[in-house]
């Protein structure tokens, strides 16, 4: 009996430990501005991705926006006017300026680093209407 008890606790301790939110340790985007699917009556200036991880600084984050109609080319026109930063007063904000940007279609795509270590991808979309 005793043995049946020790074995179903490690097994629950094991599960426990593939199960964890820490198993998970990447960077999922939580929210964006501009919002994911986004219909904007003016273009960003910026773009500003929040994240459920602390993000590292360093140039290690990358983040780039172009128009929808280049998905599927091998080289993307970036539209991004800077290099991205993360916010120092709160770590899982990560930010970008944007060149101004007619109206269209774009895709933002970004691979952050989590301050854990894990890389993580992601993709949204938005559109700016013409006026």
């Amino acid at each position: 009996m005793r043995i049946l008890i020790l074995r179903g606790l490690l097994a629950f301790a094991l599960l426990g430990g593939v199960l964890s939110p820490s198993a998970w340790a990447h960077a999922r985007l939580l929210r964006s501005e501009p919002a994911k699917d986004a219909e904007l009556a003016s273009p960003p200036d910026h773009v500003n991705l929040w994240f459920g991880e602390l993000l590292e600084d360093g140039g290690f984050n990358v983040v780039t926006v172009y128009a929808a109609s280049e998905l599927g080319a091998a080289k993307k026109h970036d539209l991004t006017a800077d290099k991205p930063h993360v916010d120092p007063k709160d770590r899982t904000r990560l930010t970008v300026k944007v060149t101004a940007l007619p109206p269209g279609d774009y895709i933002v795509e970004w691979r952050v680093l989590s301050s854990d270590g894990h890389s993580a991808p992601g993709r949204i979309n938005f559109r700016v209407r013409a006026r």
